[in-house]
């Protein structure tokens, strides 16, 4: 984008109209799908970072943490935009950001990139409610706030951005027949949610692996460390597994995908069912410990049914320490409609959460849809790899030819 307005002036009648339609996005509008996007703000920042990363992959690295924690700052930043002229110390504000994003290598071109996202997310989200007039109170707002921060961005040396950042593993538990938990260290406080998945760039022999993993720890604030569990099956994982301490990996970023929110937890369905295929409970087991830490708030029921071609891991059968009456987990051979049923009768009112391979996700999905369970209940959490490799060698492209 283009930022056309060099002399942006921002009058009450911009403020009023950002503050109004912002309030009405809020709400959500006629293309905002509870079922698809949870909350309306969820809706704008996920369409925000899939629009900037499209517009300008070169930024990815600069979000490593998880979209939806980052989401929580966009939504501050619009904020800002309809109250500009009423803050106090806005010119500060403004060039203490400048001087932080240059920390993480923002540059002139960059601020243009995010105006163009934002106004192209604006326009997405508000449907029937985006208009000529609206678009150019958000533009000469956002046009104000550049300005402010243009001093600071000219003159402050920026670091140079890293695709990727260098971690090593500090703790490597065994967990079962090849199996592994591994903690990674690394110079950076990410920021993440029960359930997500990290990208990581394993070095073997015939060069770098990009593979992601499920993070089996629970954010901790400052924390610049994550845990994340290791099954020995493709050749990273099988690095991963034979790793000694110390062994140093690329750390990436967090990726968008299934996850709990556990902070805004109201969100969450009330009565849940985790079914999982071996190795593929990680992530279930890091949304249980998630639920768990506030049980005290959330008033749901939980239950888990594990499938194990072999021996069941001990280690995911108890997510937290303590006694939790309303979180039941249970291990099987084998998928049956039974064992649901035992384990929860009220099977068809409850929210499915399924993962493992292809053939067993949708033998569990029909015999969970045929036992009366709405098909919009069910979500699967996904191993696809490929959206995120492919999202980090365009980011790392672009590095190059910066």
């Amino acid at each position: 984008m283009d930022l056309e307005i060099k002399r942006p002036i921002v009058t009450k009648d911009h403020e009023a109209m950002i503050h109004n339609h912002w309030a009405i996005v809020c709400r959500g509008t006629a293309v905002f799908q509870k079922e698809k996007h949870l909350t309306p703000t969820k809706f704008f920042a996920k369409t925000f970072y899939a629009t900037l990363f499209k517009i300008a992959p070169g930024s990815r690295p600069m979000f490593r943490s998880s979209m939806t924690v980052q989401g929580k700052a966009l939504t501050g930043l619009v904020a800002v935009m309809a109250t500009v002229m009423k803050a106090d110390n806005v010119v500060e504000t403004c060039q203490d950001l400048a001087r932080m994003h240059a920390r993480f290598g923002a540059t002139k071109a960059h601020y243009s990139s995010v105006g163009t996202a934002l106004l192209e997310t604006l326009e997405i989200v508000s449907g029937p409610e985006w208009s000529a007039e609206i678009r150019s109170a958000y533009l000469t707002s956002y046009c104000l706030l550049y300005y402010l921060m243009l001093p600071v961005i000219l003159e402050t040396p920026r670091r140079p951005i890293q695709t990727s950042l260098p971690g090593h593993i500090a703790r490597k538990d065994a967990l079962g027949a090849n199996t592994v938990r591994l903690l990674i260290v690394l110079d950076f406080p990410l920021r993440y949610h029960p359930g997500d998945s990290i990208l990581l760039g394993v070095p073997l022999p015939t060069g770098e692996v990009r593979r992601s993993y499920v993070i089996t720890s629970l954010h901790s604030p400052g924390a610049s460390t994550f845990e994340i569990c290791v099954q020995a099956i493709g050749e990273a994982s099988k690095w991963l597994c034979a790793a000694s301490l110390d062994a140093a990996v690329n750390v990436y970023w967090i990726n968008p995908g299934v996850h709990f929110e556990t902070d805004t937890f109201t969100s969450i369905p009330h009565r849940l069912l985790f079914i999982s295929h071996g190795i593929s409970v990680a992530p279930f087991f890091a949304m249980i410990k998630g639920l768990y830490a506030i049980k005290s708030q959330y008033e749901g029921d939980v239950a888990a049914l594990q499938c194990y071609e072999g021996p069941p891991i001990a280690y995911f059968q108890r997510p937290f320490e303590g006694d939790w009456a309303n979180c039941h987990i249970v291990t099987a051979a084998k998928f049956t409609v039974t064992g649901a049923l035992d384990l929860t009768p009220d099977l068809a009112q409850r929210h499915l959460y399924i993962s493992g391979p292809v053939e067993f996700v949708q033998e569990a999905t029909r015999h969970f849809i045929e036992a009366g369970g709405a098909e919009s209940n069910i979500v699967v959490y996904s191993f696809d790899n490929t959206p995120f490799i492919e999202e980090a060698a365009s980011a790392q492209q672009m590095m190059i030819t910066l």
